[in-house]
């Protein structure tokens, strides 16, 4: 028979813990100490995780660490510290984002299941060949089933996880820059302000509803995924138990052969928290967003009728929160009186006409937002006990990486443009290196070396390499990171540049990728003195143009997006998807000396805005003693290069 999928809960608390073992989780994951993406939840101290992993243990439930942001080099010891501390504790496995830590902690901890985030956004089949020690892989949400099914045929030797129920992120998860560069709140290093869930364009474009696949169950089983996971960290204790029970009864339910919604519990979820449920992308939803509010919407009870009544689609009872859902916007009340057929009654219920004495007025919808009654469910029965394995720490043995300068071509000027036209301007301004994308109509009369986007299917993986191959091109700026074992030519003596959204962060992302002579654009995150520490200095620098603050598979109609402070985001399309960029362009100008005093010789530029031949020629200057008017540099920021994230 084959091995039943595994249900994964989250916990931000200990009360969380309990509810979701209480309620049938075969797994649970949480946070311990800092490195991990839920910095905000209410995670464990490493004296609380032997406890929590003991009970979990007792009841038959493995425990998954999150150690999922990105690391800084001055972090490495503690971070792989923290881990080995954690592994002492009896700890079942570690969810990471750095694909180039795999090998290095299987390594290490050859019984320590290695899980890799969905951060590492491993859009298709092509990273197989880097994932040499990880165990398992959470698939972007954004994958369709078909695509998952592909996942599952084509690498039978790693597991595959599947996000079924919580938030869904607007932008591809892991390349997302939107909270760090509005606020300095990385959702990479786990701060996520959340920037998607506010207002631009006077609506909520970019806050997306919650997915909700319990009536998908047998469809998502029978792909072949090993585990369902469900959001939810930051949300309560009372949001893990039902979340987790309305999925252990439906999985169950289909593994008796008798598949069934547990419509009871499903609407206890409902009410417990939504922003409106979709099927997401995994089932080819195309509006999943949430315009109106970003805010729980509960349980739709009906609308006000001209007479001020109301005719109730679910139970009623005073006591109960309700929203009010004008034309003008959303307000609350709790219910203090119900009227039905000139009475005052407790109660009401599904059918039944009353008046509810709020301020509604014909037309406003109301929402259900929360009961004067909760539910309590009697605990699942446990599952049988988990051993929990006798460890000791051991230290992770990080390489010993020689200090190495940027190779022998000197300074490189690397740009990247949108026409053909920018390409020749910034060709005759000195450029060194100019990409352009090798899907583009006319990239054939560019003169430019091929960029590939950072997010390609597997057919689109295999269109890219066939393209690239076919012009013979010498270098290649690669987005996407999983290409990059079939385009790597060193004996060729072509040139992987890698894109910044491969988030390279520290020596160790820098040696990983070196093995493929691939020399990257650093994390955009990193300010100049943590760019100064490396001890690998051959790597190139965004110094001028947009950042992209998201990527997105949702198609927006809008050119630009303006929040509520004024602030202006442009919008593009690159490939088939959807990014928004920063509302200034980054513009280091007289600070890129600083980075060629530290040894750092090769500059990115961006230019989105296009004017290369400007532009190139103020960054001459500026490295050869002219420094930049003022007046030329107003209107740009110079991004994280001071302050960096925490």
């Amino acid at each position: 028979m084959p091995k039943q999928v595994e249900l994964l809960s989250p916990v931000g608390s200990r009360q969380s813990l309990k509810a979701a073992v209480e309620n049938g989780a075969d797994a649970v994951y949480f946070g311990v100490g800092k490195f991990n993406a839920r910095r905000r939840a209410d995670n464990f101290t490493m004296a609380e995780l032997r406890d929590a992993v003991e009970y979990a243990h007792d009841n038959g439930v493995k425990v998954y660490n999150t150690f999922n942001i990105l690391i800084k080099n001055r972090e490495l010891r503690e971070f792989f510290d923290t881990i080995s501390d954690a592994y002492a504790c009896g700890i079942d496995g570690i969810i990471v984002q750095h694909v180039s830590f795999a090998r290095l902690l299987k390594d290490t901890f050859p019984d320590l299941r290695i899980h890799i985030s969905t951060q590492a956004a491993i859009t298709n089949t092509y990273y197989f060949d880097l994932l040499y020690g990880a165990d398992r892989v959470t698939l972007p949400r954004e994958f369709s089933l078909a695509q998952v099914r592909n996942f599952v045929e084509k690498t039978q030797k790693i597991e595959t996880e599947v996000f079924v129920h919580g938030a869904l992120c607007f932008s591809y998860s892991g390349l997302c820059l939107f909270s760090s560069f509005l606020g300095g709140r990385s959702g990479n290093r786990g701060l996520c302000a959340q920037p998607c869930r506010k207002k631009y364009n006077h609506s909520y474009l970019l806050s997306t509803k919650d997915l909700c696949l319990a009536d998908r169950i047998p469809e998502v089983i029978t792909a072949g995924v090993t585990s369902l996971k469900i959001e939810g960290r930051l949300r309560s204790p009372r949001y893990t138990a039902v979340a987790t029970r309305v999925y252990r009864l439906a999985v169950d339910s289909y593994y008796a052969g008798d598949f069934r919604l547990p419509e009871k519990e499903l609407k206890d979820l409902a009410l417990e928290f939504n922003r409106e449920f979709t099927d997401g992308y995994m089932f080819g939803a195309t509006d999943v967003t949430a315009p109106e509010t970003p805010k729980n919407r509960g349980i739709f009870m009906g609308t006000i009728g001209e007479d001020t009544t109301l005719t109730l689609h679910e139970p009623l009872s005073v006591g109960d929160g309700v929203g009010i859902w004008t034309k003008t916007g959303i307000d609350g009340a709790v219910i203090k009186k119900i009227g039905r057929e000139e009475c005052s009654v407790s109660s009401a219920n599904v059918g039944e006409t009353v008046k509810l004495f709020i301020r509604a007025a014909n037309g406003d919808r109301i929402y259900k937002t929360s009961s004067r009654e909760k539910t309590h469910y009697a605990p699942i029965t446990p599952k049988p006990k988990i051993d929990i394995p006798i460890r000791s720490k051991r230290q992770v043995t990080i390489p010993e990486l020689e200090e190495t300068e940027s190779d022998g071509r000197g300074m490189e000027i690397l740009a990247k443009v949108y026409s053909k036209e920018d390409a020749r301007e910034a060709l005759k301004a000195g450029a060194n290196r100019v990409f352009y994308s090798v899907f583009a109509h006319d990239f054939p009369e560019s003169d430019a070396a091929p960029y590939i986007p950072r997010i390609l299917s597997d057919s689109d993986a295999a269109n890219a390499i066939r393209k690239v191959n076919e012009t013979g091109a010498e270098s290649v700026l690669l987005g996407n990171l999983g290409l990059i074992s079939k385009l790597a030519r060193p004996k060729e003596a072509r040139t992987i540049y890698l894109d910044y959204s491969a988030n390279v962060f520290n020596d160790l992302d820098l040696a990983f990728i070196a093995k493929y002579g691939a020399v990257p654009i650093v994390s955009p995150e990193l300010n100049l003195s943590e760019l100064s520490n490396f001890k690998n200095k051959n790597f190139a620098v965004l110094v001028h143009g947009r950042p992209v603050l998201m990527n997105t598979k949702y198609l927006l109609n809008e050119r630009s997006l303006k929040d509520e402070k004024g602030f202006v985001f442009p919008v593009r399309n690159e490939f088939d998807y959807t990014q928004i960029l920063n509302s200034l362009p980054i513009g280091l100008f007289n600070d890129v000396a600083k980075l060629r005093d530290a040894g750092i010789n090769k500059f990115f530029f961006d230019f989105t805005d296009g004017n290369a031949e400007k532009i190139i020629g103020l960054y001459k200057d500026a490295l050869n003693g002219k420094p930049v008017k003022k007046s030329l540099r107003r209107r740009h920021t110079r991004g994280h290069f001071n302050r960096g994230v925490d």
